[in-house]
């Protein structure tokens, strides 16, 4: 009898062994299970962060352009300030036609069809020394209420030649009111705007074409640009001659200096 009571306790044993296994491999399955859940709801969290983060990037660079292209603590483009430097340049300081008026250098023309012909009567001139430029002089002559000297005859330039001869001035280098522009070759008086206007004076049919020292105007000398006109005695011609120069004579060739003037002329 003590037999089968000894496999009863084995038995029993042995079921209760199974049921704890059991019990326990649940247990580890549960909380596997929710590890996994617990770390695919992370995965999944962190890809909708991330998705949402690119939403937002996307939003603000479209604001950006929106608002002309510009993110906060960044310059504006090579292309914006290229269009701000048009705009400064078309309405900045004056028009395109004032500045050649300014710089007769310009290569837009600055002849004024429209002015009348000047007149020929002989006025009243001053005879100034000074080394200064053309430009200078023309706009001493404009302060001291005349112009730069315009010749517009052959009686009103031997009144002048005359006058300087008896100053004992024949030594000077004159500048008087008559230039070019840089894109052509036709010299002409300015007016007080330095318009030019009136007919060409290095012109074979002008009154003056003989004025002219032989060779001139030679427009150039070597590579420096001449656009002026200065008048003076001439000892290789042994006479009074018209000359084209540059607006800054001294800095062509020193030696000018002490010998340099312009003649301003008054109605």
């Amino acid at each position: 009898m003590r037999k089968p009571r000894r496999n009863g306790k084995i038995l029993a044993v042995v079921i209760i062994g199974v049921i704890v296994i059991f019990g326990a491999g649940i247990g580890l399955g549960i909380v596997t299970g929710k590890k996994v859940q617990n770390s695919q709801k992370v995965t999944s969290d962190d890809a909708a962060g991330k998705e949402e983060q690119d939403k937002d990037s996307v939003t603000q660079k479209g604001d950006g352009k929106k608002d002309g292209g510009k993110d906060d603590g960044t310059k504006d483009s090579p292309k914006d300030n290229a269009g701000d430097n048009f705009q400064d340049q078309a309405g900045g300081n004056g028009s395109s036609k004032e500045s050649s008026q300014d710089n007769p250098d310009e290569s837009v023309s600055t002849y004024d069809s429209s002015a009348s012909a000047d007149d020929t009567a002989i006025h009243r001139y001053e005879y100034i020394k000074s080394d200064c430029t053309w430009t200078e002089a023309f706009q001493e002559c404009i302060n001291r209420g005349g112009y730069l000297a315009r010749i517009n005859s052959s009686e009103e330039y031997e009144y002048i030649r005359k006058e300087i001869s008896k100053s004992g001035m024949t030594n000077v280098f004159f500048r008087i009111g008559g230039r070019r522009d840089s894109n052509s070759k036709d010299y002409y008086w300015v007016n007080q705007d330095n318009r030019l206007f009136g007919e060409k004076l290095n012109s074979d049919d002008s009154w003056c074409a003989d004025e002219w020292k032989n060779g001139e105007p030679s427009f150039k000398d070597g590579s420096l640009e001449e656009l002026y006109m200065d008048l003076f005695f001439y000892d290789g011609e042994k006479r009074f001659v018209w000359n084209d120069v540059p607006d800054d004579m001294l800095a062509a060739e020193p030696a000018y200096s002490g010998s340099l003037g312009y003649i301003c002329e008054y109605e």
